[in-house]
């Protein structure tokens, strides 16, 4: 049940007191697509909790997406999904049947734990936003050594906000779990639009920091298909000389496809065109209009990208809209006009030195005439992931009509040699990206 949500969204924990419009905001932040909230309230009484509970039944909240905090019996009575419980409750068999959590501070904790649980919030990574002198006490390094050989799911908690949700995908935990930096609320009420929007920031520099395998898409509905069924998860469409109506029709076929695998789908250049197809954000070029811009057309929960050739100019998109960078190109390409100067792997090491000195925490993937051999020396520099085009579609692939493919009729898809896509997506991760 749990793996329906990794890596989707990160978990919210509600404040630990019950305040005015919180069951609105509960109720709004299900519909918004958070995958699970956590109802952790401490300074509330059972019967304050399960009114709130009703509340939110009445709202028609999804109750699936609940998991409350050390109460087995109200997530039973009101169908919630989830219970969170204590280490001795988890061994001991509690909360059968539904989607079980629990919480360690350390490793031996989170590891003797994390085979029974669905799932283990292991804090804190970061110093701690609502509790006060409540200090790291994670060594990143380590934690991304014991997280290459974990197993079960484990999740941050503890000082994650969208300056450094990425970090915490980077280091390699499964999942992010938020509370200080998601809510937005004075001594009395909760305000749902401010909320709603930390939320979105959130999810989507969760969602940027995931895309470390992006296929650059020329429209080609089959290359896709078979990339997704491969186990790809993002696609960047990237129809150059094709006219708007074009782009939207085929978009909106490619949106379908990612859908279905549960894969991001970003649109190259044009905001209002990924509004039109429903995409899940839009990437810009150098001379495209800047990302406040493009903000206010797409909103706040759609993934910006931009491309960038230089330190300052990736220094000029560390501007709070733009999500992640499209650092290239590596060398030579035929697939872009005007290109920029190429970088090789000194270019790139020098640029992320410079990132890493001026703090700027945007996720890097790497572009532009990027082969299978170029990968591991790519890697070694320090970026988050690569964005490929040719190194997928190996040299060869015979294209046919785009027309000839339809999902109704996969056996046309398959006249193409998917399965050379496949082998080089597995040789593509076995690097780790």
């Amino acid at each position: 049940m749990v793996a329906d949500i990794f890596p989707e969204s990160p978990i919210l924990i509600t404040l630990p007191r019950i305040l005015k419009n919180e069951a609105e905001t509960l109720a709004a932040l299900c519909g918004a697509g958070v995958s699970v909230i956590h109802i952790r309230k401490p300074e509330a009484s059972e019967p304050e909790i399960e009114e709130l509970l009703k509340t939110l039944q009445a709202l028609g909240a999804d109750m699936s997406r609940l998991t409350i905090h050390y109460n087995e019996p109200l997530a039973r009575k009101y169908g919630l999904g989830g219970v969170h419980l204590r280490i001795e409750e988890l061994l001991a068999g509690a909360g059968e049947g539904l989607r079980r959590s629990c919480s360690a501070h350390g490793w031996t904790e989170a590891e003797r734990a994390a085979t029974d649980a669905d799932y283990v919030f292991l804090s804190p990574l970061f110093d701690s936003i609502s509790k006060p002198g409540y200090h790291s006490a994670i060594d990143p390094a380590e934690a991304a050594e014991r997280l290459r050989r974990r197993k079960g799911r484990i999740v941050a908690l503890g000082g994650i906000r969208p300056a450094n949700i990425a970090r915490v995908r980077r280091i390699g935990f499964d999942g992010a779990a938020v509370l200080g930096a998601a809510w937005s609320a004075d001594e009395k009420a909760v305000n749902t639009e401010r909320t709603l929007k930390n939320y979105h920031i959130l999810n989507r520099k969760w969602k940027a920091a995931g895309g470390t395998l992006q296929l650059i898409s020329d429209g080609d509905l089959s290359v896709a298909a078979q990339f997704l069924d491969a186990g790809g998860r993002w696609i960047q469409l990237r129809m150059k000389d094709a006219s708007a109506e074009v782009i939207v029709c085929r978009g909106k076929e490619m949106l379908a496809l990612c859908r279905k695998r549960r894969a991001v789908l970003v649109v190259n250049d044009a905001p209002q065109l990924a509004v039109a197809i429903g995409a899940d954000g839009v990437h810009l070029g150098q001379a495209d209009m800047p990302p406040i811009e493009a903000r206010r057309i797409i909103g706040d929960g759609a993934v910006i990208g931009s491309t960038a050739n230089t330190f300052e100019q990736i220094a000029a998109r560390n501007d709070g809209e733009t999500d992640y960078v499209g650092l290239g190109p590596f060398r030579f390409t035929t697939t872009k006009k005007n290109l920029s100067p190429v970088l090789g792997t000194e270019g790139y090491r020098t640029i992320l030195g410079r990132m890493r000195t001026e703090n700027i925490p945007l996720p890097v993937v790497a572009i532009g005439g990027i082969e299978l051999p170029d990968i591991p020396q790519i890697m070694r520099t320090g970026v988050d992931g690569i964005a490929l085009s040719g190194a997928i579609v190996p040299r060869g692939l015979a294209r046919h009509d785009d027309r000839e493919f339809s999902e109704r009729n996969p056996e046309r898809m398959n006249r193409r040699p998917g399965r050379q896509i496949t082998k080089q997506y597995v040789i593509i991760k076995q690097w780790k990206i």
